[in-house]
This record gives C-alpha cells, structure tokens and sequence, in this order.
C-alpha cells in the first residue's frame, strides 16, 4: 500500500525491499517443485550461460563460495553431461567452464516448469494490475543486481557525515 510516507532516503524502502526479498526468496526455495538440478547446480550453470566461459575461481566468487567447495558440484556437472572444461589459451593452468548443449536444454525445461508454477502463484494471490507492478519492480530489481558491484559516484548522507 502506498502512503503519504517519502521513502525518497531509501531506508525505509531498502529495509521492506530487503526483508521481502529475503522472504520470497525463502518461500521459492521451500516451495518449488524440485526438478533435476539442485538449486547451486542451477545457479552455477545460469551464471556461466550469462556471463560465457569463466574459470573455476571466478565462478566460485560469483557463487560466493570459496573453489573448494566447488569442486564437487563441477565433477558432478561435468559427470553428468552438463558442463564441459577447456584450456584457457591465455593461461593454460587454468580451465574455463562453460555449459554443454544438454545443460541448456535442462535449464530451459526447467524455466518453463518454475515460470509455470510462479505464474499460478501470481494469479491466485495477486490482482492483474498487481503482476503489471511485479513486472515492471522486476525489471528494477535486476538493473539494481547489474549494478550491485558498480562502484558508488555519490556518497550517501551516512557517508558525507562521517566525512
């Protein structure tokens, strides 16, 4: 609902985005049917289709892991047909990851099963004119993520006050 409140600081709505973020995001986890992938197996090969070829290191700090605790999900993907290891020409110490043609037609099935199951979610909680707002704060949400590393060009009052 809106009020009357500014929420032009941005801590109150930073505070909301966060915690419904956090619930949502917990509530998917708990609630989407599970299919053949585990969610870090998905997220894996998602961020490699996004982002093209990477080594195991870059991947594993996009994951927000450390490469040890990689190791077992890449020998899985890779056992099951779903990631494939190169040399890096650059550096040949390194590998660079990158999804097979099966992992991709695994992911798309498995967007259309999660898009499916969201979209009845939608429909049974939400009004026609409530999606349209989810659709265009979704489009927000991910221009937020592209820029969620991107370095600051303004200091926020916080920051000027302990200049």
């Amino acid at each position: 609902m809106i009020t009357d409140t500014s929420f032009s600081d941005g801590l109150e709505a930073a505070t909301e985005f966060r915690r419904s973020v956090t619930r949502l995001a917990r509530l998917l986890g708990a609630s989407m049917p599970k299919g053949a992938l585990t969610p870090t197996k998905l997220t894996a090969l998602s961020i490699l289709r996004r982002e093209g070829p990477l080594s195991a290191s870059a991947l594993a700090s996009r994951l927000g892991i450390l490469p040890q605790s990689l190791t077992r999900i890449l020998a899985d993907l890779e056992g099951e047909d779903l990631l494939t290891r190169t040399r890096d020409a650059r550096d040949t110490r390194e590998h660079m990851l990158q999804p097979t043609d099966r992992a991709l037609a695994l992911m798309r099935a498995e967007g259309v099963r999660r898009d499916a199951a969201m979209r009845q979610a939608m429909r049974r909680a939400l009004t026609p004119i409530e999606i349209d707002l989810l659709f265009v704060a979704a489009k927000a949400i991910n221009k937020l993520a592209d820029g969620w590393s991107a370095p600051s060009k303004t200091m926020t009052r916080e920051e000027k006050a302990l200049e």
